[in-house]
């Protein structure tokens, strides 16, 4: 499943079901028109800050937003949290692979997953996302929720 193309339908289908205008969501999430309209085309995939800041205005889950969860559940405001590489090492411990292996099958360098493993750096959205399906997990959990 193209899960950036779901997360703009579901954007998409949100807005229609709860009659909310663009200029409405951008006022409550703080994310500007032609940002949200990006998103709405599918033509940018939001940041894990903008996509937090949009559930929050949604009152809904990422995991729902990207099709992790086929059933909306009200949802108060996320707090991001530093604990995303905590959790990403956590993910990684349980998986029963190495660092290595899953660099070979995620494509991801191990440069990269060792500084997410040591928190000196936060994964994007677009690699959090794909971390949720490999590690068969919730992104809300990778994320902090």
């Amino acid at each position: 499943m193209d899960r950036f193309k779901y997360f703009s339908d579901c954007l998409n289908d949100i807005l229609i079901e709860r009659n909310i205008a663009v200029k409405e969501l951008s006022d409550t999430s703080g994310i500007t028109d032609s940002r949200l309209y990006d998103f709405l085309s599918g033509n940018c995939v939001p940041s894990v800050q903008n996509a937090v800041k949009l559930a929050n205005s949604l009152h809904c889950t990422l995991d729902y937003l990207f099709g992790f969860d086929e059933e909306y559940n009200y949802c108060q405001n996320y707090v991001l949290t530093s604990d995303c590489s905590e959790r990403l090492r956590q993910a990684i411990n349980a998986s029963g692979k190495t660092r290595y292996k899953i660099s070979k099958e995620t494509k991801v360098s191990q440069q990269q997953l060792h500084n997410w493993y040591r928190n000196k750096q936060i994964p994007s959205l677009v690699t959090l996302v794909n971390f949720a399906d490999y590690f068969n997990c919730s992104l809300d959990y990778l994320v902090g929720k």
